[in-house]
């Protein structure tokens, strides 16, 4: 019969030194995940609040550019009736052709430069999750 061997003795301190050691790496996983939680709700909010300027500017937009084109109407529908507002209206075919093609190419342009700003073309960032990290 064998005798059983004892279990080998560690120093208190070497089991106190492993138990500090889990308990940091504990409190900077907690750092770690509280810190992406908060980049990611921020995130989030930015996001939100360019949503709300993305909108309003598109209706500023919008407005502008049907206020130009109702304009556009105006003078044109003023020009062909020889009237505006009961008086006489005349101008000549060059400032009506300038004026008609430079604000259509000017709302046109308007709203290629809002939908670029809208939609860029540029890669979105990615926000890294706790999970992504580890991997």
């Amino acid at each position: 019969m064998t005798t059983p061997r004892p279990d080998p003795v560690i120093p208190t301190s070497a089991i106190q030194a492993r138990v500090e050691g889990g308990l940091e790496n504990e409190r900077r996983q907690r750092a770690d995940e509280d810190y992406l939680r908060q980049r990611q709700a921020l995130s989030l909010s930015e996001a939100r609040a360019q949503q709300r300027w993305r909108g309003w500017a598109g209706f500023a937009v919008f407005t502008l550019a049907t206020l130009w084109l109702v304009a556009d109407v105006i003078l044109t529908v003023a020009v062909g009736w020889g009237t505006l507002g009961g008086r006489p209206f005349r101008l000549e075919a060059g400032v009506i052709i300038a004026f008609l093609t430079t604000s259509t190419a000017t709302v046109i342009g308007l709203f290629l430069v809002f939908l670029r700003w809208l939609y860029p073309q540029e890669p979105e960032r990615v926000v890294q999750t706790p999970d992504a990290r580890t991997r």
